[in-house]
């Protein structure tokens, strides 16, 4: 698939967007009075990271980076299960 000028501005668009979502998150991540949440805020970046990946790859026409997103995404969904589950039982005060 071909990059048109049209496709090139939608992906600058987006990546403006993820940035500055990325920059809100990490100030939350640092400033963040819980536990729960910076993990909230670790989930999210990662979740941008994945869509700067993907938005990466629409562009570039690369289908590795879809597969390298993917195994981002599976990894931090169950570091987030794990998180919740040793925040619930009280490990972290």
């Amino acid at each position: 698939m071909e990059s048109t000028p049209a496709l090139i501005m939608v992906a600058w668009v987006a990546g403006a967007v993820l940035s500055l979502g990325m920059i809100l998150t990490f100030i939350r991540l640092v400033a963040g009075p819980t536990l729960a949440d910076r993990v909230v805020a670790i989930d999210a970046l990662a979740t941008m990271v994945i869509g700067v990946l993907v938005l990466t790859s629409i562009v570039t026409g690369t289908s590795l980076l879809l597969d390298i997103a993917l195994a981002i995404a599976l990894v931090v969904f169950l570091g987030t299960i794990a998180m919740a589950t040793t925040i619930e039982r009280g490990v972290f005060k």
